[in-house]
């Protein structure tokens, strides 16, 4: 998967990268090899860099300028800043090239390879002139102008060379052939060190890291489609079961047999009934099979209420219903399906169970918080009143409250409340700025 400039430039997930990270590890909330995560390596290698540098202050100062090791330095310093510098620079650039994932891998495998070669190469011929070149400089030449060599062993000494007792001659050329032949593993494993402080240096480490990262990258994403898609399947589900909630059997067979039984008595409450039953199917109806999303309206979940209470006044005569939404909340964004659901549950748990009459009141306004709060309160029968209220018909209120928290991060709430005069209030308070998931239709 090619990696945009775009991506390197954003800290990795927090679920990815951890929130503990110290100041030593901060570097690693960003994409391997990123700018931010270069600039934090950079600033956890000044500790061993500073130190390094701490050393060689204290061995110039102790020693007499003939006895500085200014050639060994010099040496020292390139082969410590330039894989420090190179190498995450070089794999930085092949990464904001947004390859193809196995060609930006051999990539970094050969910034990392020729960041090496090159240390190995200078260290093998362009090392000896640039120390050359500072003991001229710096007056560290015998007669002929030859360097005149110093060991720079840290903890231990620095002494000129030609002040090292010589070690003693072979006893025979066979010997001496012998010898020599010994110092050429110890020159192989030198270079073999090397090349592996380099890579390290260079960031190599951070290819193995890289892998990691899109692993988890992708597993993260998998993670995610899988809850979106166990939240559309939720959404689905919700929506079947409020449309069936809606055209359930009993509820059709108790509005035509309210139907029935009016036509005999009272024909003209019958014709309302039935003209009521067929503006809230037009009401809802539409609305479940749309994509409401975040476009839903409080004005458009009004009207499935008023037709829904409506219809129930049709029912049941001595319902009264009051509505007070001022007309300038009406255009603002409201989640579908979760006021009619309000309505739906002070009918069934309040309404229906009280005898005489009984009221549902909505009322819409604006909270301290700078939330749109819309409140469905009755004068039923009140919590004690029926068993399972929060099962509700529709949504339930359960469910009300976990899509309040995917939809809003728990800046929503849905609030109940025990009335002093009887019955519940309801109340569903959201924040007017976007949701931060899509809501479902």
């Amino acid at each position: 998967m090619p990696t945009s400039d775009l991506a390197l430039d954003q800290p990795l997930p927090p679920a990815l990268s951890g929130s503990g990270q110290g100041w030593l590890t901060r570097y690693r909330r960003w994409p391997v090899f990123s700018r931010g995560w270069r600039r934090g390596r950079l600033l956890v290698a000044l500790l061993p860099t500073a130190g390094l540098l701490l050393t060689l202050s204290v061995i110039f100062w102790n020693n007499a300028p003939a006895e500085r090791p200014y050639a060994g330095s010099a040496q020292l310093l390139v082969n410590a800043f330039w894989p420090l510098l190179a190498g995450p620079w070089l794999a930085g650039w092949v990464r904001a090239r947004g390859w193809p994932l196995r060609r930006e891998t051999w990539a970094l495998w050969g910034v990392m390879g020729a960041v090496v070669a090159t240390q190995l190469a200078f260290n093998q011929w362009l090392a000896e002139p640039l120390k050359q070149a500072v003991a001229e400089a710096t007056g560290q030449v015998d007669e002929q102008g030859r360097r005149i060599r110093t060991v720079l062993a840290f903890g231990l000494t620095v002494t000129r060379a030609d002040r090292v007792p010589a070690p003693a001659p072979a006893a025979s050329p066979e010997a001496g052939a012998g010898a020599e032949s010994d110092d050429d593993p110890a020159h192989l494993m030198n270079g073999l060190s090397g090349a592996v402080v380099t890579f390290l240096l260079a960031g190599g480490l951070g290819i193995g890291a890289l892998r990691r990262e899109r692993e988890a990258l992708a597993a993260l994403a998998r993670q995610r489609e899988l809850e979106e898609a166990q939240t559309r399947r939720r959404d689905a589900e919700v929506r079947l079961s409020v449309l069936a909630a809606q055209v359930e059997p009993h509820f059709l067979f108790n509005t035509l047999a309210g139907v029935r039984s009016a036509i005999a008595t009272d024909p003209a409450r019958a014709s309302d009934m039935v003209d009521r039953l067929v503006a809230y199917l037009r009401a809802a109806i539409p609305r479940l099979r749309s994509d409401g999303g975040v476009a839903a309206t409080l004005d458009g979940q009004m009207a499935l209420v008023r037709a829904y209470l409506a219809l129930m006044q049709s029912r049941m005569p001595r319902l009264a219903v009051e509505i007070d939404v001022p007309p300038d909340l009406g255009a603002r964004p409201f989640p579908p399906l979760m006021l009619i659901s309000l309505a739906e549950n002070a009918v069934k748990h309040g309404v229906e169970p009280k005898v005489g009459a009984a009221c549902i009141a909505v009322q819409a306004c604006i909270d301290e918080q700078g939330r749109l709060a819309v409140t469905v309160a009755d004068d039923g029968v009140g919590f004690g009143g029926a068993a399972g209220a929060d099962a509700g018909s529709g949504l339930g209120l359960a469910n009300l409250r976990e899509r309040l928290q995917q939809l809003y991060a728990g800046r929503a709430e849905l609030v109940l409340r025990a009335r002093p005069e009887g019955g519940v209030a309801a109340t569903i308070a959201v924040p007017q700025d976007p949701p931060t998931t899509k809501e479902a239709p």
